[in-house]
């Protein structure tokens, strides 16, 4: 057995010398590196870093018309959400859930549907709820009366109604439905008009400018006065008011068209470029910017206000407009080839 063993070490000592000898035989030399490729990695990151920028830098000089990936993102802004802000006479100020959709008024404070608390009136007299750009917020007044404001508006009200007149102040658009009270009326000033109604349907829009107010009715009967010269008129439904430069004038209207907005649809029919643009700049909460020789073109037909904005920039491109967004975020509008 031990002679055995002894052989068989003896033959794997052979095999292993023979293996040895083999693998010198078969073995590819390597051949010495000129040099390494590691030590060059940084130097040829940065070249093609170099490149890559240089590229980046003419590409975006010879084709500033066509938008960025970061662009492209940016155009995609999300409608209006729940966003508005509660400020007391007192000096309290209260951001309002934007996970809810409407709040209730009422003489000892503020609530949310479920019954939560906002806040408690305390010893404030008058109370402001503002929406920003891109927000919308809906209100129940202390005597029921539904308000829907949309983007860009301000609502101040008495926490506690006089005996006799229920009156609020508007800035940007709101629509109404005021609770019947036979003796108390509901009178809604803006900058240069006072609506008085004793219970109805109607929208008050402020958006123009501070000279021009419409207040378009939808159900019952309203009087609206223009304050500066006292002139007043009575309207029914299907009829707008237009107070402009001290003048006060009645239009009968398509009142669908003209709400639009309340029930989430944009209506663009008759409206020059830049009313559409006012109207998407509140609504996406974005600044507008024109350049060069903008044409005078009217547009029709309207989308819905759940829609991207990119969508809807879609219609410049009928009109031969050019648009892209800046680093920091503004739309400029531009003819193409300028």
């Amino acid at each position: 057995m031990q002679k055995k063993s002894f052989e068989s070490l003896q033959e794997f000592e052979k095999n292993r010398d023979f293996e040895k000898i083999r693998a010198k035989l078969f073995t590819t030399p390597v051949p010495q590196q000129l040099f390494s490729f590691k030590r060059m990695l940084p130097f040829v990151a940065a070249a093609c870093m170099i490149i890559a920028l240089g590229g980046v830098w003419y590409y975006s000089q010879t084709n500033s018309s066509i938008p960025s990936a970061i662009q492209l993102s940016q155009m995609d802004r999300l409608p209006a959400q729940n966003r508005a802000t509660v400020t007391f006479s007192d000096g309290r100020q209260f951001q309002l859930n934007e996970h809810e959709s409407q709040v209730h008024m009422d003489k000892k404070g503020i609530h949310y549907d479920d019954g939560s608390a906002v806040a408690e009136t305390q010893s404030a007299q008058f109370a402001t709820i503002e929406t920003p750009r891109g927000g919308v917020y809906d209100v129940i007044l202390p005597d029921g009366t539904r308000v829907k404001l949309n983007a860009a508006t301000t609502l101040r009200y008495p926490t506690v109604f006089a005996a006799d007149k229920r009156e609020v102040r508007v800035d940007g658009e709101a629509y109404f439905e005021v609770a019947k009270r036979k003796n108390q009326p509901f009178i809604v000033e803006t900058a240069n008009q006072q609506v008085s109604v004793l219970g109805t349907h109607f929208n008050v829009n402020t958006y123009g400018n501070k000279s021009e107010m419409k207040t378009t009715l939808q159900e019952g009967k309203v009087q609206v006065k223009e304050l500066t010269s006292g002139k007043h008129i009575i309207l029914l439904p299907g009829y707008q008011s237009l107070v402009n430069k001290g003048k006060l004038i009645s239009r009968a209207v398509d009142v669908n068209q003209e709400l639009a907005w309340v029930d989430g649809r944009f209506n663009f029919d008759g409206k020059s470029l830049f009313e559409v643009m006012d109207d998407l700049s509140r609504w996406y909460n974005v600044d507008v910017e024109y350049r060069g020789e903008i044409p005078d073109v009217e547009f029709f037909g309207g989308t819905y206000r759940t829609s991207k904005l990119s969508t809807i920039l879609k219609i410049l491109k009928d009109q031969n407009l050019h648009y892209h967004f800046t680093a920091n975020g503004k739309l400029i509008i531009e003819k193409n080839g300028y």
